[in-house]
């Protein structure tokens, strides 16, 4: 009976997600072989970067470049950062304030998103090498949500940046993708951790990577905006909670109340995936260890079966 495989799958997040390079560093480093890669929008751009050149001290390097380059510093890396400190406010300023919040409003209502989608073309050209999704190294898929049919659409063939830049469109922001009569947005609105992908391309392990935030119980709901926010946090949450209920490994890096937007806070990123996988080393190594004994593999073999069922 051959070795067990193991699928990694790597969230959605944002810039949150740079902690995945982190988690691929710890894992080389131990040895840990990933034999299937799945991932979601910044997860889909980290696997395939891995998947086509499985060496985590490259893709950590790869990144830092690309992150410094003028080419991303000239494409707006702080645009939607959070502001979280005002000046005192006085009349004409509030005034100031409401007006421009109309004219986004008004803006909204005329235009697919608020940003062209150049800032993820450039990530996807200069981070992903050209090519097919079927001749990565390691085998790779990575997911999108169709607004059309409401359905996830798991891209594991065809051209491979185009596949990230649909599992990348964050809705409202960066222009859908429309493919073969789907409109494609990021996959995190429906599959934020494409399991089920993991384990059709083969895997029998599964070790997946959560870089989302936390839901804070101490959050101000003071506002119409905060409260559907919220709502839509929650049933991410839940929604989450769900997708990781059948996998056997959950790695989750303390990215704090870190922005989506927040690039430029890469190096603390990459030492939080270090820091929480570092944590699940041990466990990791025992459960594979047992899993892929001889008694650990008749057992597993049935039931990732009926997993695969469920998923």
């Amino acid at each position: 009976m051959d070795k067990l495989k193991i699928g990694l799958v790597l969230g959605g997040g944002g810039a949150r997600g740079l902690a995945h390079v982190g988690v691929l560093k710890v894992l080389q480093e131990n040895d840990i072989k990933i034999d299937i890669i799945t991932g979601t929008s910044i997860g889909a751009l980290v696997g395939a970067l891995y998947a086509q050149n499985p060496d985590a001290k490259w893709v950590e390097n790869r990144v830092d470049t690309f992150i410094n380059s003028e080419k991303f510093k000239q494409a707006g890396k702080n645009y939607f950062r959070h502001q979280r400190n005002f000046e005192p406010e006085h009349l004409l300023q509030q005034l100031t304030r409401e007006l421009k919040k109309r004219v986004v409003i008004n803006l909204a209502a005329h235009r697919k998103s608020l940003m062209k989608g150049e800032r993820l073309q450039l990530a996807v050209h200069e981070l992903i090498r050209e090519g097919k999704i079927e001749d990565t190294k390691i085998p790779f898929a990575c997911s999108a949500a169709d607004l059309r049919s409401g359905e996830t659409v798991d891209f594991k063939e065809g051209d491979i940046r185009e596949a990230i830049t649909a599992s990348a469109a964050i809705p409202g922001f960066i222009p859908p993708v429309a493919k073969n009569g789907h409109l494609l947005v990021d996959g995190s609105v429906c599959n934020n951790f494409p399991v089920a992908a993991a384990y059709s391309l083969g895997a029998d392990i599964i070790i997946a990577v959560n870089v989302s935030l936390h839901l804070d119980p101490n959050v101000q709901l003071d506002n119409v905006i905060d409260i559907i926010i919220r709502s839509n946090s929650v049933s991410t949450h839940h929604i989450n909670k769900h997708l990781l209920a059948n996998v056997d490994c959950i790695i989750s890096p303390d990215t704090g109340d870190i922005h989506w937007s927040e690039f430029d806070r890469y190096d603390q990123l990459l030492k939080k995936g270090i820091e929480a996988t570092k944590k699940e080393i041990k466990p990791l190594r025992m459960m594979l260890k047992k899993r892929n004994s001889l008694v650990g593999r008749s057992k597993y073999s049935i039931l990732n079966k009926v997993k695969q069922m469920l998923t």
